[in-house]
């Protein structure tokens, strides 16, 4: 098995973790591993690559200096510990999907190709979009795609949803898309097509992608160690504004009553990086990812 992804914003990953020679990381989204070679490469002396997609290790192989673990990076603690572990110098979380999972079919995770309504990151999980499609109530769609998709539209879809599904069972992406038309008639050459964000909605709800974040940047953070770097590329609003607010959380100093610092902040943020307009031209997946920085200071 070989790996169509392309990692976004490589060089820039690289650059954003300083000198590498003899560092330890955490890559939390292994994907197909072009993030992790090329730190590697740069010199990193070991990376523990997470990945929940059992397929996307198995596509990367065998890499020196590359210890391989399925799960979730909301566990990096406890793995960590479980391998000795105190402290890395640096963590990477590239949020998007891999391309191998957005142009698999099977997974019905894009509304380019007809599929499975599954979505899921780990097959080994319960929750599939077909259930929320089918089996949740209207009110609940609606509440999925307004707050994971920003569709202003939410409503007029979960309703389109619970009339079709008393028909039969959605059961594929080119159904879901179907009824999507009802709302959304087809207009020609559109920038994107409206069905991106139910399609997002549905991903971020399956893949509790979200709760996960808001749980692995304060993790990730305090295992760093002083100089370390906490590396987040986002590819929506959704997941940006989250990051956004969590590092610049971590990166406030602490104040009395009157405004005095009292505790300097542990942390800061550094400057945003985007991508090349050269980059976003080759590869039009990157067109919306932002890599945000956040650095252990003391």
């Amino acid at each position: 098995m070989s790996t169509r992804h392309i990692p976004v914003l490589l060089h820039e990953v690289v650059a954003a973790f300083g000198p590498l020679a003899g560092k330890l990381l955490v890559d939390g989204t292994l994907g197909g591993g072009g993030h992790t070679r090329a730190l590697l490469d740069a010199g990193a002396a070991r990376v523990v690559g997470f990945d929940r997609d059992a397929g996307a290790l198995e596509r990367v192989g065998e890499i020196a200096g590359l210890t391989k673990v399925q799960g979730n990076f909301v566990e990096m603690g406890a793995v960590l510990d479980g391998l000795g572990v105190a402290v890395v110098d640096g963590v990477l979380l590239d949020l998007g999907y891999s391309s191998d999972q957005m142009d698999d079919a099977a997974r019905g995770m894009s509304y380019s190709h007809d599929g499975p309504l599954d979505m899921r990151m780990d097959v080994g999980e319960r929750l599939t979009a077909a259930e929320i499609v089918n089996g949740w109530r209207e009110e609940e769609i609606a509440d999925v795609l307004w707050r994971y998709g920003e569709e202003p539209k939410s409503r007029a879809i979960a309703r389109k949803l619970v009339a079709a599904r008393k028909a039969r069972p959605l059961e594929t992406t080119g159904e879901l898309l179907a009824v999507l038309d009802e709302v959304y008639p087809p207009r020609g050459q559109a920038r994107s097509h409206p069905a991106a964000r139910t399609f997002q909605a549905l991903r971020v709800a399956v893949n509790h992608e979200l709760a996960d974040i808001e749980a692995a940047v304060p993790q990730a953070a305090q295992r760093l160690a002083v100089g370390g770097r906490l590396v987040v590329i986002t590819f929506n609003s959704l997941e940006d504004k989250l990051v956004k607010r969590l590092m610049q959380g971590l990166a406030r100093d602490e104040l009395d009553n009157v405004g005095r610092v009292v505790k300097p902040a542990v942390f800061k943020m550094l400057k945003k990086v985007m991508p090349s307009a050269e980059e976003v031209a080759g590869n039009r997946r990157a067109r919306s990812c932002k890599l945000r920085v956040l650095e252990r200071v003391r």
